[in-house]
């Protein structure tokens, strides 16, 4: 795929959706590229960006009690395309991410193609727990305050079926974790009569006494003890204590493990809108009584509770967009891989040192990859690097061991090893991998581009002389509603 950039201007057309077990929605927004002049690899920047239309909230209809509609979910989303006045065919660019456990991979795939017309342009990404914590942390705004303020924050985003926690510091994300705790658990009509119950809910009631089936009437007092036990789980979730019974069974992924001392707090979500007074209207579910739960707690306990700069009700409210990179000259790549490479996921491993040893190194991916949920050695990826490592032969030769020995069923399985590094050691890095350690697989180690966690790319077939490849970054952006 060879790429020549013959513009310096560039209007996108970008459609975000947030596919929820609880919530779906849909933003429309236009983005303007614009090509940096001082760039030897001519990448594209972001200039400006706005909303162009923002569709309202759907409760994520289902078949039953399990299986997401899609048929249905795909025509409420087609019908926001037309109250927003925007065909499929304008679509320049996107974001497709499917959350909860029903939501399937093979579904987002059907989902970009009713909704894009052409999946090669979107980024769809089912997101695990760990994930949409990274997700939502950097949709409140949370990461980027931050890297400004140099304070340590943790966002806690509270959704329809989760709450997804992250501690965010100097710009990135520290430390994730997932519990079940929601504001749907439990639905019931305007009658009070019970027409979603969740298992979780189900089996939280009968932990207080309560015996609830579909069909049944939730008195006020009863939903009010049920949202107090949630609230009780989820404040313990966001601390390093002793974890309770209950909150240890709604624990989704690992207790949180982080050494900053926490400077303050941030809710986003849906039950945030109602945390922090700017949604009237009720669902007639465990939002309102969650919020409120959450909130006496917080008070009580004098945490350090700030708005978030964006104010969100889904996960993730993003649209994708993309600007084009151009690799340096010192890159390595074997001669067995296959062009175009699509929709990796950008990890981006920790380093503290730029002479790491090798179970530095290995320690850091093995983090990196515990916090998207991705399987090593199944799932395809690449490594970003950021001043990682000096470039000295002894120094590469510790670090190349410990990216071998943190995917031991990337190397088993003999799938391609795909790295990225902000300086041009890309060629020595690669060379070194394949003389000390004597692996089999693919190799891609390109240079001089700098990514981000989060990032999505694409990359290109060779372009100048069979080492320079063209890389296509689609980013995340998320933008307040």
């Amino acid at each position: 795929m060879t790429m020549v950039i013959q513009t310096k201007r560039k209007e996108l057309t970008s459609v975000g959706v947030d596919i929820g077990t609880s919530t779906s929605h849909v933003v429309f927004s236009q983005i303007v590229l614009e090509r940096n002049e001082n760039s030897r690899s001519e990448k594209f920047e972001i200039k400006e960006r706005k909303i162009l239309h923002s569709g309202p909230i759907h409760l994520t209809p289902f078949k039953d009690a399990n299986n997401i509609d899609f048929e249905r979910l795909r025509d409420l989303l087609l019908n926001d395309y037309r109250e927003a006045g925007i065909g499929v065919s304008e679509i320049d660019t996107g974001a497709v991410i499917i959350t909860g456990e029903t939501a399937k991979k093979e579904n987002a795939e059907w989902i970009v193609t009713s909704l894009a017309g052409e999946a090669g342009k979107f980024v769809a990404v089912t997101a695990g727990p760990n994930f949409e914590s990274v997700l939502a942390a950097y949709g409140s705004g949370a990461v980027a305050r931050s890297a400004e303020t140099g304070k340590t924050i943790m966002n806690v985003d509270i959704g329809g079926g989760s709450s997804n926690i992250a501690v965010c510091k100097d710009g990135r994300v520290e430390a994730t974790t997932a519990i079940n705790v929601g504001g749907r658990l439990i639905a019931t009509d305007d009658s009070r009569r019970i027409i979603r119950l969740e298992e979780t809910g189900k089996k939280l009631a009968e932990a207080v006494g309560l015996n609830l089936e579909l069909g049944q009437e939730l008195s006020e007092d009863a939903q009010d003890r049920i949202a107090d036990v949630l609230a009780d789980a989820l404040i313990e979730s966001m601390q390093q204590v002793q974890l309770s019974r209950i909150t240890s069974r709604l624990m989704m992924a690992p207790q949180l493990q982080f050494d900053s001392r926490i400077d303050s707090m941030t809710f986003s979500g849906g039950v945030a809108e109602y945390y922090y007074g700017c949604e009237e209207r009720v669902f007639n579910d465990l939002g309102v009584s969650l919020a409120k739960a959450i909130k006496e707690k917080v008070t009580k306990l004098n945490l350090p509770v700030e708005r978030p700069e964006h104010k969100i009700r889904a996960t993730v409210i993003g649209a994708g967009n993309f600007s084009l990179q151009v690799s340096g000259s010192t890159t390595f790549l074997s001669q067995g891989l296959k062009y175009p490479l699509r929709n990796l996921p950008v990890i981006e491993p920790y380093i503290a040192t730029r002479k790491p040893s090798s179970l530095d190194v290995k320690n850091a991916i093995e983090r990196a990859l515990s916090r998207f949920d991705l399987i090593e050695g199944f799932d395809p990826l690449i490594l970003a690097f950021n001043k990682s490592v000096r470039p000295s032969y002894e120094n590469l030769r510790e670090f190349v061991l410990g990216v071998v020995n943190a995917l031991p069923n990337t190397v088993k399985n003999q799938a391609p090893i795909f790295m990225c590094f902000d300086a041009d050691i890309g060629n020595s890095v690669g060379n070194v991998m394949k003389r000390e350690t004597g692996i089999k697989n693919e190799l891609l180690s390109i240079d001089e581009i700098k990514l981000r966690e989060g990032d999505f790319i694409d990359i290109g077939e060779p372009i100048i002389e069979d080492v320079v490849v063209p890389v296509v970054v689609k980013t995340l952006v998320f933008i307040s509603v």
